[in-house]
C-alpha cells in the first residue's frame, strides 16, 4: 500500500476542523440539543479520519490487512447517518423527546459493524475490499446498509432544508451553506460508492471536511448552531 502524503494532509485537515469546532462549541454557554447533535456528527467524522490516517500510516508498517483499519473506520461510519438524522431533526424541531422508537434506528447499523467484523467468513459486506472504490467488490449487505445510510442523511437534509427555507427563504444565505454543506460529500460519496467516477475511500471524510467549512460560518455568523434551545 503506497503512502498518499497529499490524501494524509488532507486528512490531517478535516481531522483539525472537526477539534476545532468541537472545541467551539464545547466553550459555548448554551448546551442545547442541537449542538450536542452536531457533536456526534463530529466525533464520527472524527473516528472516520483519524482511522483512515492510520490506514494509510501503519498499514504496511504493521503488516495488517487495510480493511481492519476500517473495522474502527466503520463505527464512525455506522453511525453517521444517524447523527444527521437527529441533527436535522432538532434543526427543524428546536428540540425533541427522545422515543423508544429512535432505539430501532440504532439496528441497521450495530448489525452492519457486525457484519463487517465478520467478513472474512461469509464475504456478505465485501466481496474484495480496495482502498481504490474501482476495485471494491461489494457483497449482498453493503446494498442495504447504503441504502440505510443514504436514506436516513437524505431525510436529515431534507428536515435542515425544508425549516431553514421556511424561515428565511430557499435563497437565503443559510440555505445555501445547509445545501452546499451536505451536497457536496453526499454526491460524491454516491458517484464513488456506484464507481460512476474513479476516487479512494478516503473522499468521503475529505469532502465531509467541506461541510464542516459551510457549517462552522453558518454557525458563527448565521447562528446556524444558536437557533435551538
Amino acid at each position: 500500500m503506497i503512502k498518499d502524503y497529499s490524501t494524509l494532509i488532507l486528512l490531517g485537515i478535516a481531522t483539525f476542523a472537526d477539534i476545532l469546532l468541537l472545541l467551539i462549541i464545547s466553550k459555548s454557554q448554551n448546551k442545547n440539543q442541537l449542538k450536542k447533535a452536531f457533536s456526534c456528527t463530529l466525533n464520527c467524522l472524527m473516528i472516520c479520519t483519524i482511522g483512515q490516517m492510520a490506514q494509510i500510516l501503519f498499514a504496511d508498517e504493521l503488516g495488517i490487512q487495510p480493511i481492519y483499519f476500517d473495522y474502527v473506520v466503520y463505527i464512525g461510519t455506522c453511525f453517521l447517518p444517524v447523527s444527521i438524522f437527529f441533527t436535522g431533526l432538532v434543526f427543524a424541531k428546536t428540540k425533541i423527546k427522545f422515543k423508544t422508537k429512535y432505539l430501532l434506528m440504532f439496528i441497521i447499523p450495530i448489525i452492519s459493524l457486525l457484519v463487517l467484523w465478520t467478513n472474512d467468513y461469509h464475504h456478505l459486506f465485501y466481496k474484495n475490499y480496495s482502498v481504490d472504490f474501482q476495485i471494491n467488490e461489494y457483497g449482498p449487505y453493503a446494498t442495504i446498509h447504503n441504502i440505510y445510510s443514504y436514506l436516513l442523511i437524505g431525510i436529515g437534509i431534507i428536515y435542515m432544508l425544508k425549516f431553514s427555507i421556511k424561515n428565511v427563504g430557499f435563497f437565503s444565505k443559510q440555505s445555501i451553506l445547509i445545501v452546499l454543506g451536505v451536497s457536496i460529500p453526499l454526491v460524491v460519496n454516491i458517484l464513488g460508492t456506484f464507481q460512476i467516477i474513479p476516487m479512494s475511500i478516503y473522499i468521503t471524510p475529505i469532502t465531509f471536511s467541506i461541510s464542516i467549512i459551510f457549517f462552522a460560518i453558518s454557525m458563527l455568523k448565521f447562528q446556524f448552531l444558536g437557533i435551538a434551545a
